[in-house]
């Protein structure tokens, strides 16, 4: 036998024989493994010379995911904090709703004591008019034009409020101009029944008076007539300059 030569076992074909044998397909699928397993090889290689460890990248991941998962734990306590103030935010309107409530029903008290008031303070006044009625305080105000004057009056029970009382309030300034000496509703306000009222205790009447040009005031008279017709009308006259403010 030759030197060097292979030796072979007695009905054992060949060295290359096998992979002779094996199907194509079969043939490239194993090369196909071998070349994916040799360049899996290359790439951690290059991974680990470029300083990437496998077991860091797991302990990094590791600890990502427990902050995740503390950070959601973090949100679900945010959120419950959130619902916890929206409910206390909704307490708080509804807590406003009653005070508002509240306060609007203690103002009409305060404006009911303030009507029983001006009908006591009308009572303890010094002689009743007939008409049962007091004109309280009468205020002029200079309009936004010239010559034009707001006027506000008080009206007040001077008898027992066994109910309400109903009628008209004209008024007439006296004074000296080129059209007469006293003007009525029909020339001041325009109006020819003058200003309605009616009440239990206290009412506040307001106004607007334009005088014609010219025309220099000295008094205002408020006249007070109820809807009955048994009963006589109440004039009251008060100086221009007196009731007349800035």
């Amino acid at each position: 036998m030759p030197s060097g030569a292979e030796e072979r076992i007695p009905g054992e074909p060949p060295a290359g024989a096998k992979w002779a044998r094996l199907p194509p397909v079969a043939a490239r699928t194993m090369l196909g493994i071998a070349v994916l397993i040799v360049l899996y090889l290359v790439f951690e290689t290059g991974r680990y010379v470029a300083g990437y460890n496998v077991i860091s990248a797991l302990h990094e991941r590791t600890r990502l995911t427990a902050d995740i998962g503390r950070l959601k734990a973090a949100n679900r306590t945010l959120q419950a904090r959130v619902v916890e103030l929206q409910t206390l935010d909704a307490g708080h309107q509804r807590e406003d709703e009653v005070v508002t409530r509240t306060l609007s029903e203690l103002q009409g008290q305060i404006a009911r004591q303030a009507e029983k008031l001006a009908f006591y303070r009308g009572v303890v006044a010094q002689g009743t008019p007939p008409i049962g009625l007091r004109v309280g305080e009468v205020r002029l105000s200079p309009g936004k034009l010239p010559l034009h004057f707001i006027v506000n009056i008080s009206l007040l029970r001077a008898d027992r409020p066994d109910g309400t009382v109903s009628g008209t309030l004209s008024l007439s300034v006296a004074g000296q101009g080129p059209d007469g000496a006293t003007l009525t509703d029909a020339v001041l306000t325009g109006a020819r029944s003058g200003l309605a009222y009616q009440f239990r205790y206290y009412q506040e009447l307001t106004e607007n008076l334009v005088l014609p040009p010219g025309f220099k005031p000295s008094q205002l008279t408020v006249t007070v007539r109820s809807s009955r017709k048994d009963i006589a009308p109440l004039a009251q006259t008060y100086p221009w300059s007196a009731v007349s403010g800035p």
